[in-house]
């Protein structure tokens, strides 16, 4: 129970800091459960052709559920362990790691779109590509101020 509390306490007290970091689990684990659910998902729209053409929805949920425990893990290993170093780090692998999984999402509704499927698709996943970018900045910048003994 003493570790539960440490880690509820260190991800509640880094939340504020944080937040669009753990807003990037709901597309994550919200699409891995989308694609649980309708396992023919990509079926249903021309959007999802290239998408289709990469792997299926099975794959494409194994991909997702782990660019979402990937990004568990960073959080909570920078909430729990104050004095790690390569907190910040850990972060910046799962940010990355999610800027990957969200531009080739983006990039396979893009290329839909030249086959017949709808452009917004390509728009409203780049967003996540966006703040992915500002993610990967904001832990750079720990690393920074770590560097330099401020963190």
């Amino acid at each position: 129970m003493i570790v539960l509390r440490a880690v509820y306490q260190g991800v509640a007290d880094h939340f504020p800091f944080r937040w669009s970091e753990w807003v990037m689990l709901w597309p994550s684990f919200g699409m891995w459960i989308v694609l649980q659910v309708d396992p023919n998902m990509f079926a249903t729209s021309p959007s999802f052709h290239a998408l289709a053409s990469w792997g299926n929805e099975g794959q494409w949920a194994i991909v997702l559920a782990a660019c979402g425990v990937c990004r568990l893990t960073a959080l909570t290993i920078n909430g729990t362990f104050r004095g790690f170093a390569y907190s910040p780090h850990i972060r910046a692998a799962a940010s990355i790691i999610g800027a990957l999984v969200w531009s080739q999402v983006s990039l396979g509704f893009l290329l839909s779109y030249f086959g017949g499927g709808a452009l917004s698709g390509a728009i409203i996943w780049s967003t996540l590509v966006l703040v992915e970018v500002v993610n990967i900045h904001r832990s750079w910048a720990d690393i920074s101020r770590h560097r330099q003994g401020h963190g």
